[in-house]
Protein backbone atom coordinates (compact mmCIF):
# COMPACT_ATOMS: atom_id res chain seq x y z
CA UNK A 1 0.00 0.00 0.00
CA UNK A 2 2.66 2.57 0.76
CA UNK A 3 4.78 1.77 -2.51
CA UNK A 4 1.42 2.47 -4.81
CA UNK A 5 0.90 5.74 -2.70
CA UNK A 6 4.37 6.73 -3.32
CA UNK A 7 4.22 6.09 -6.67
CA UNK A 8 0.71 7.82 -7.09
CA UNK A 9 2.24 11.12 -5.35
CA UNK A 10 5.55 10.81 -7.56
CA UNK A 11 2.94 10.66 -10.53
CA UNK A 12 1.01 13.98 -9.22
CA UNK A 13 4.78 15.34 -8.47
CA UNK A 14 5.43 15.16 -12.08
CA UNK A 15 2.53 15.84 -13.23
CA UNK A 16 2.40 18.77 -10.86
CA UNK A 17 6.02 19.67 -12.42
CA UNK A 18 4.76 19.61 -16.02
CA UNK A 19 1.76 22.09 -15.27
CA UNK A 20 4.51 24.46 -13.82
CA UNK A 21 6.64 24.30 -16.67
CA UNK A 22 3.77 25.22 -19.00
CA UNK A 23 2.02 28.03 -16.26
CA UNK A 24 5.50 29.53 -14.81
CA UNK A 25 6.54 32.96 -15.91
CA UNK A 26 9.06 32.66 -18.24
CA UNK A 27 12.04 34.87 -16.30
CA UNK A 28 12.19 32.29 -13.51
CA UNK A 29 13.74 30.04 -16.51
CA UNK A 30 15.66 32.79 -18.23
CA UNK A 31 19.15 33.21 -18.89
CA UNK A 32 20.86 33.71 -15.52
CA UNK A 33 23.60 36.47 -15.40
CA UNK A 34 26.94 36.60 -13.68
CA UNK A 35 28.17 39.28 -11.48
CA UNK A 36 30.08 41.56 -13.44
CA UNK A 37 32.67 44.18 -12.43
CA UNK A 38 34.00 47.65 -13.07
CA UNK A 39 37.33 49.00 -11.64
CA UNK A 40 37.13 52.45 -12.05
CA UNK A 41 39.95 55.33 -12.12
CA UNK A 42 39.03 59.16 -11.06
CA UNK A 43 41.08 61.77 -12.51
CA UNK A 44 39.18 64.77 -12.80
CA UNK A 45 37.25 65.17 -15.61
CA UNK A 46 37.96 61.57 -16.87
CA UNK A 47 37.34 58.28 -15.98
CA UNK A 48 38.65 55.19 -16.69
CA UNK A 49 38.27 51.75 -16.06
CA UNK A 50 38.38 48.20 -16.79
CA UNK A 51 34.98 46.22 -16.73
CA UNK A 52 35.29 42.25 -16.37
CA UNK A 53 32.21 40.58 -18.16
CA UNK A 54 31.10 37.32 -18.44
CA UNK A 55 31.71 36.16 -21.82
CA UNK A 56 27.87 33.79 -22.03
CA UNK A 57 26.19 36.97 -20.77
CA UNK A 58 27.45 39.38 -23.88
CA UNK A 59 26.52 36.04 -26.20
CA UNK A 60 22.70 36.89 -24.96
CA UNK A 61 22.82 40.15 -24.68
CA UNK A 62 23.97 40.58 -28.42
CA UNK A 63 22.33 38.38 -30.00
CA UNK A 64 25.84 36.33 -31.07
CA UNK A 65 27.88 33.40 -30.96
CA UNK A 66 30.54 34.53 -28.75
CA UNK A 67 32.44 31.17 -26.77
CA UNK A 68 34.28 28.49 -27.81
CA UNK A 69 33.50 24.80 -27.71
CA UNK A 70 35.83 24.61 -24.36
CA UNK A 71 33.01 27.15 -22.74
CA UNK A 72 36.39 30.44 -23.19
CA UNK A 73 35.49 33.47 -24.95
CA UNK A 74 36.75 33.21 -28.91
CA UNK A 75 39.54 35.65 -30.04
CA UNK A 76 38.12 35.45 -33.55
CA UNK A 77 34.96 35.86 -32.80
CA UNK A 78 34.82 38.81 -30.26
CA UNK A 79 37.17 40.94 -32.92
CA UNK A 80 34.07 40.44 -35.05
CA UNK A 81 31.79 42.30 -32.07
CA UNK A 82 33.80 44.91 -31.28
CA UNK A 83 31.98 47.32 -32.88
CA UNK A 84 28.58 45.64 -31.39
CA UNK A 85 30.22 45.58 -28.14
CA UNK A 86 31.61 49.28 -27.59
CA UNK A 87 27.61 50.47 -28.54
CA UNK A 88 26.40 47.91 -25.78
CA UNK A 89 28.35 49.12 -23.30
CA UNK A 90 28.38 53.24 -24.25
CA UNK A 91 23.89 52.68 -23.54
CA UNK A 92 24.53 50.43 -20.66
CA UNK A 93 27.48 51.81 -18.67
CA UNK A 94 27.64 55.42 -18.53
CA UNK A 95 29.36 58.42 -16.83
CA UNK A 96 27.50 61.46 -16.03
CA UNK A 97 28.78 64.86 -15.40
CA UNK A 98 25.68 66.93 -13.85
CA UNK A 99 23.45 64.79 -15.91
CA UNK A 100 25.25 65.27 -19.10
CA UNK A 101 26.84 62.45 -20.42
CA UNK A 102 30.39 61.82 -20.69
CA UNK A 103 31.85 60.94 -23.96
CA UNK A 104 32.60 56.96 -23.85
CA UNK A 105 35.20 55.31 -25.90
CA UNK A 106 35.87 51.94 -25.49
CA UNK A 107 39.88 51.76 -26.14
CA UNK A 108 40.44 47.60 -26.20
CA UNK A 109 39.09 44.39 -25.42
CA UNK A 110 40.80 40.70 -24.47
CA UNK A 111 39.57 37.33 -23.56
CA UNK A 112 40.58 35.81 -20.09
CA UNK A 113 38.76 32.46 -20.21
CA UNK A 114 35.20 32.79 -20.11
CA UNK A 115 35.37 36.40 -19.29
CA UNK A 116 35.72 39.74 -21.42
CA UNK A 117 38.38 42.62 -19.78
CA UNK A 118 37.21 45.49 -21.79
CA UNK A 119 39.23 48.76 -21.03
CA UNK A 120 36.71 52.05 -20.84
CA UNK A 121 37.22 55.52 -20.54
CA UNK A 122 34.88 58.57 -19.82
CA UNK A 123 35.53 62.07 -20.64
CA UNK A 124 33.29 64.90 -18.96
CA UNK A 125 32.77 68.06 -19.95
CA UNK A 126 33.80 70.27 -17.45
CA UNK A 127 31.77 72.74 -15.12
CA UNK A 128 32.27 76.38 -16.32
CA UNK A 129 35.01 75.40 -17.93
CA UNK A 130 37.34 74.49 -14.63
CA UNK A 131 35.71 71.25 -12.96
CA UNK A 132 33.61 68.61 -14.39
CA UNK A 133 30.04 68.47 -12.18
CA UNK A 134 28.76 65.65 -9.93
CA UNK A 135 29.53 62.79 -11.60
CA UNK A 136 27.86 59.59 -11.35
CA UNK A 137 28.05 56.30 -12.89
CA UNK A 138 24.82 54.35 -13.72
CA UNK A 139 24.74 50.80 -15.16
CA UNK A 140 22.19 48.73 -16.25
CA UNK A 141 24.68 45.66 -17.82
CA UNK A 142 22.46 42.70 -18.53
CA UNK A 143 19.18 43.93 -16.66
CA UNK A 144 17.53 43.05 -20.03
CA UNK A 145 18.11 39.93 -19.78
CA UNK A 146 17.88 38.88 -16.30
CA UNK A 147 16.40 41.73 -13.49
CA UNK A 148 18.56 40.24 -11.19
CA UNK A 149 21.79 41.26 -12.30
CA UNK A 150 23.98 42.69 -10.53
CA UNK A 151 27.30 44.97 -11.12
CA UNK A 152 30.72 45.48 -8.74
CA UNK A 153 32.25 49.13 -8.69
CA UNK A 154 35.48 50.07 -7.39
CA UNK A 155 36.51 53.40 -7.78
CA UNK A 156 39.91 54.77 -7.10
CA UNK A 157 42.40 58.13 -8.04
CA UNK A 158 40.89 60.79 -6.65
CA UNK A 159 37.39 59.46 -5.32
CA UNK A 160 37.73 56.18 -3.53
CA UNK A 161 34.72 54.25 -3.49
CA UNK A 162 32.87 50.28 -3.33
CA UNK A 163 29.20 49.66 -4.36
CA UNK A 164 26.96 47.00 -5.53
CA UNK A 165 24.53 48.02 -8.17
CA UNK A 166 20.97 46.25 -9.02
CA UNK A 167 18.17 47.17 -10.86
CA UNK A 168 16.76 48.89 -7.54
CA UNK A 169 20.01 50.74 -7.03
CA UNK A 170 21.54 51.24 -10.25
CA UNK A 171 23.90 54.32 -9.75
CA UNK A 172 26.83 55.21 -7.54
CA UNK A 173 28.47 58.54 -7.26
CA UNK A 174 32.12 59.22 -8.15
CA UNK A 175 32.28 62.60 -6.77
CA UNK A 176 34.12 63.51 -3.42
CA UNK A 177 30.75 62.92 -0.87
CA UNK A 178 31.94 59.61 0.10
CA UNK A 179 29.05 56.42 0.52
CA UNK A 180 28.97 56.14 4.36
CA UNK A 181 30.04 52.60 6.46
CA UNK A 182 25.83 52.34 6.77
CA UNK A 183 25.20 52.81 3.14
CA UNK A 184 27.84 50.24 2.22
CA UNK A 185 26.61 47.69 4.73
CA UNK A 186 22.85 48.70 3.73
CA UNK A 187 23.85 47.92 0.31
CA UNK A 188 25.40 44.56 1.40
CA UNK A 189 22.57 43.44 3.49
CA UNK A 190 19.72 44.12 0.37
CA UNK A 191 22.47 41.44 -2.02
CA UNK A 192 22.37 38.68 0.48
CA UNK A 193 18.61 39.41 0.62
CA UNK A 194 18.33 39.21 -2.97
CA UNK A 195 20.49 36.35 -3.61
CA UNK A 196 18.57 34.13 -0.99
CA UNK A 197 15.19 35.38 -3.03
CA UNK A 198 16.78 34.12 -6.47
CA UNK A 199 18.77 31.22 -5.21
CA UNK A 200 16.28 28.62 -6.27
CA UNK A 201 18.33 25.70 -5.80
CA UNK A 202 18.70 27.11 -1.95
CA UNK A 203 15.13 27.60 -1.74
CA UNK A 204 14.41 24.56 -3.09
CA UNK A 205 16.53 22.58 -0.34
CA UNK A 206 14.98 24.96 2.49
CA UNK A 207 11.33 23.87 0.89
CA UNK A 208 12.43 20.29 1.21
CA UNK A 209 13.84 20.16 4.32
CA UNK A 210 10.56 21.40 5.76
CA UNK A 211 7.97 19.91 4.14
CA UNK A 212 6.94 17.38 6.77
CA UNK A 213 7.18 19.67 10.07
CA UNK A 214 4.34 19.83 12.11
CA UNK A 215 6.05 20.55 15.01
CA UNK A 216 7.97 24.05 16.17
CA UNK A 217 10.96 22.78 17.82
CA UNK A 218 12.27 19.80 15.09
CA UNK A 219 11.73 22.84 12.81
CA UNK A 220 13.94 24.88 14.46
CA UNK A 221 16.34 22.84 15.01
CA UNK A 222 16.73 21.87 11.20
CA UNK A 223 16.89 25.41 10.38
CA UNK A 224 19.18 26.25 13.08
CA UNK A 225 21.48 24.02 11.79
CA UNK A 226 21.62 25.18 8.04
CA UNK A 227 22.00 28.56 9.46
CA UNK A 228 25.12 27.78 11.94
CA UNK A 229 26.68 25.85 8.96
CA UNK A 230 26.25 27.68 6.27
CA UNK A 231 27.45 30.64 8.43
CA UNK A 232 30.48 28.82 9.50
CA UNK A 233 31.83 28.18 5.96
CA UNK A 234 30.74 31.47 4.11
CA UNK A 235 32.75 33.51 6.58
CA UNK A 236 36.27 30.44 6.28
CA UNK A 237 35.72 31.06 2.39
CA UNK A 238 35.73 34.63 2.49
CA UNK A 239 38.26 35.01 4.46
CA UNK A 240 40.67 32.43 2.24
CA UNK A 241 40.96 29.79 5.07
CA UNK A 242 38.88 27.28 2.88
CA UNK A 243 38.35 27.20 -0.95
CA UNK A 244 36.57 24.68 -2.70
CA UNK A 245 36.00 24.92 -6.76
CA UNK A 246 33.05 26.91 -7.82
CA UNK A 247 31.61 23.84 -9.99
CA UNK A 248 32.20 21.33 -7.38
CA UNK A 249 30.04 23.27 -5.22
CA UNK A 250 27.27 23.89 -6.99
CA UNK A 251 27.03 20.21 -8.24
CA UNK A 252 26.84 19.74 -4.76
CA UNK A 253 24.46 22.10 -4.04
CA UNK A 254 22.22 20.29 -6.63
CA UNK A 255 22.81 16.73 -5.30
CA UNK A 256 21.86 18.30 -1.55
CA UNK A 257 18.54 19.19 -2.72
CA UNK A 258 18.31 15.29 -5.02
CA UNK A 259 18.93 14.25 -1.43
CA UNK A 260 16.23 15.37 0.88
CA UNK A 261 13.71 15.48 -1.86
CA UNK A 262 14.72 11.78 -1.97
CA UNK A 263 15.00 11.26 1.49
CA UNK A 264 11.45 12.91 2.03
CA UNK A 265 9.77 9.76 0.87
CA UNK A 266 10.90 7.39 3.28
CA UNK A 267 11.77 9.49 6.45
CA UNK A 268 8.90 11.97 7.80
CA UNK A 269 10.22 12.80 11.32
CA UNK A 270 12.32 15.77 11.72
CA UNK A 271 14.17 15.26 14.43
CA UNK A 272 17.11 13.46 13.02
CA UNK A 273 17.17 15.59 10.00
CA UNK A 274 19.57 18.44 11.98
CA UNK A 275 22.63 16.21 11.21
CA UNK A 276 22.09 16.16 7.48
CA UNK A 277 20.81 19.59 6.86
CA UNK A 278 23.89 20.62 8.82
CA UNK A 279 26.62 18.98 6.38
CA UNK A 280 24.47 20.37 3.62
CA UNK A 281 24.39 23.48 5.35
CA UNK A 282 28.37 23.99 4.99
CA UNK A 283 28.08 22.74 0.80
CA UNK A 284 26.15 25.96 0.66
CA UNK A 285 28.07 28.08 2.75
CA UNK A 286 30.74 27.91 -0.11
CA UNK A 287 27.72 28.87 -2.40
CA UNK A 288 27.23 32.02 -0.46
CA UNK A 289 30.31 32.67 -0.33
CA UNK A 290 31.44 32.71 -3.73
CA UNK A 291 29.04 35.46 -4.39
CA UNK A 292 30.35 37.42 -2.17
CA UNK A 293 34.13 37.08 -2.67
CA UNK A 294 33.66 38.02 -6.05
CA UNK A 295 32.46 41.16 -5.03
CA UNK A 296 35.86 42.45 -5.01
CA UNK A 297 35.65 43.21 -0.90
CA UNK A 298 38.12 46.32 0.36
CA UNK A 299 40.20 44.73 2.87
CA UNK A 300 39.19 47.35 5.85
CA UNK A 301 35.82 46.44 5.42
CA UNK A 302 35.23 42.28 5.14
CA UNK A 303 34.10 41.83 8.79
CA UNK A 304 31.48 44.30 8.69
CA UNK A 305 30.57 43.77 5.15
CA UNK A 306 30.32 39.79 5.69
CA UNK A 307 28.82 40.57 8.35
CA UNK A 308 25.64 42.48 6.82
CA UNK A 309 25.52 40.06 3.44
CA UNK A 310 25.20 36.91 6.15
CA UNK A 311 22.63 39.00 8.01
CA UNK A 312 20.71 39.44 4.54
CA UNK A 313 21.01 35.72 3.76
CA UNK A 314 19.48 35.05 6.93
CA UNK A 315 16.34 37.00 6.84
CA UNK A 316 15.72 36.17 3.51
CA UNK A 317 15.85 32.88 4.63
CA UNK A 318 13.37 33.50 7.40
CA UNK A 319 11.01 34.59 5.50
CA UNK A 320 10.98 32.56 2.76
CA UNK A 321 10.16 29.64 5.40
CA UNK A 322 7.59 31.69 7.04
CA UNK A 323 5.73 32.29 3.92
CA UNK A 324 6.40 28.10 3.00
CA UNK A 325 4.91 27.46 6.24
CA UNK A 326 2.33 29.64 6.24
CA UNK A 327 1.60 28.68 2.40
CA UNK A 328 0.91 25.06 3.33
CA UNK A 329 -0.97 24.81 6.13
CA UNK A 330 -3.48 27.46 4.50
CA UNK A 331 -3.55 24.92 1.51
CA UNK A 332 -4.25 22.04 4.25
CA UNK A 333 -6.80 23.57 5.89
CA UNK A 334 -8.39 24.51 2.42
CA UNK A 335 -8.08 20.82 1.07
CA UNK A 336 -8.32 18.91 3.96
CA UNK A 337 -12.26 18.98 4.41
CA UNK A 338 -12.54 17.71 0.57
CA UNK A 339 -9.75 15.49 0.43
CA UNK A 340 -8.74 13.99 3.76
CA UNK A 341 -5.38 12.34 3.22
CA UNK A 342 -4.69 15.59 1.28
CA UNK A 343 -2.13 16.22 4.32
CA UNK A 344 -0.70 13.48 3.90
CA UNK A 345 0.20 13.20 0.55
CA UNK A 346 0.73 16.16 -0.95
CA UNK A 347 4.33 16.37 1.03
CA UNK A 348 5.23 13.80 -1.71
CA UNK A 349 4.27 15.89 -4.91
CA UNK A 350 6.22 18.41 -3.59
CA UNK A 351 9.45 16.71 -3.01
CA UNK A 352 9.18 15.05 -6.34
CA UNK A 353 8.97 18.39 -8.14
CA UNK A 354 11.66 19.26 -5.88
CA UNK A 355 13.70 16.23 -6.69
CA UNK A 356 13.07 16.33 -10.46
CA UNK A 357 14.48 20.10 -10.48
CA UNK A 358 17.27 18.99 -8.01
CA UNK A 359 18.59 16.25 -10.96
CA UNK A 360 17.86 18.97 -13.49
CA UNK A 361 20.58 21.89 -11.76
CA UNK A 362 23.45 18.82 -10.85
CA UNK A 363 22.82 17.22 -14.35
CA UNK A 364 23.13 21.09 -16.04
CA UNK A 365 26.02 21.87 -13.90
CA UNK A 366 28.02 18.80 -14.03
CA UNK A 367 27.61 19.07 -18.39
Amino acid sequence: MFRFGMQRSLAGGLALLATGLLFAPTDVWSHATQLSSSRLEVRGNLVSGQLELNGRDVEVALGTALLAPNGEVAGDALRGLEAALATYLAAHARVASSGEPCDARMRGVQPKAEHLLVQMQWTCPRSGGKAPGQLNYVVTLFQEVDPAARHMVTASGEVKRMALLSVSANSVSLSDTRESLGETLWRYFVAGVEHIAIGYDHIAFLIAVIVWGRRLWPLVGVVTAFTVAHSITLTLAVLDVVQLPSRLVETLIGLSVVYVAAENFFVHDLRGRARVTFVFGLIHGFGFASVLRSYGLARDAVIPVLAAFNAGVEVGQVVIVVLALVGMRGMERLMVGRYPRFARTYPYAVSGVILLLGLYWTVERLL
